[in-house]
């Protein structure tokens, strides 16, 4: 009888003040397209990704194993529905603007807003990764950077966030894009190891 490959089944919110890019950053994921027109988020929309044989480690014995991502985008405006992909998410992506320094300064309260909507329990196992968008910009014109790198990592480096570093949705490509997913998929299965994957199973 041919064995049935196990799927791990997480969902990640992307987060960040409006305009930061969490939008075009999917799309160019999924289509490997980008606009520089803006899109807009109308409501609640859910992307599935699906990576698999990614190399895991529970204590200390490497594994492969496959992952179904559904990336929750929903627009600032919508508090109550963005509260509810908080509480339903495995992870967090939290993205500022580098060229818009109200974004990063921002990301504290949306670090709040995350902790208050999750459950005592989950709060320990929660990953959040923080990304800085828009580093085309600032490598058509350095007078656009608003934020520097070195500051991001002195800030965070220690407060258990995941730092993804800069990213562009317009000049990186489809697969750059997915490794900081997968970076976010490998690090959550890692620390919440795989009894806790069924009590984190998506329904």
């Amino acid at each position: 009888m041919k064995d049935i490959k196990e799927i791990i089944n997480y969902k990640f919110t992307l987060l960040g003040d409006s305009d930061v890019g969490k939008t075009a950053i999917v799309h160019k994921v999924l289509n490997d397209q980008f606009s520089n027109k803006g899109i807009s988020t109308s409501g609640i929309d859910l992307f599935p990704i699906n990576f698999n044989d990614l190399d895991v480690d529970i204590n200390g014995i490497k594994e492969k194993k496959s992952f179904n991502i559904t990336l929750l985008d929903t627009p600032e405006r919508f508090k109550n529905v963005t509260n509810n992909n908080i509480q339903k998410s495995n992870g967090i992506i939290l993205i500022y603007d580098i060229t818009n320094r109200n974004t990063f300064d921002h990301v504290d309260e949306w670090l709040d807003r995350i902790r208050e909507n999750l459950s005592d329990w989950k709060k320990a196992d929660y990953l959040i990764m923080l990304i800085g968008n828009k580093l085309d910009l600032v490598n058509e014109d350095k007078t656009k950077r608003q934020v520097n790198i070195e500051e991001v990592n002195d800030e965070y480096e220690n407060r258990g966030i995941i730092l993804g570093g800069e990213c562009s949705a317009k000049d990186f490509s489809k697969s750059q894009l997915e490794d900081l997913l997968k970076k976010l998929t490998i690090n959550l299965y890692n620390k919440i190891g795989y009894k806790n994957n069924k009590k984190l199973k998506i329904r």
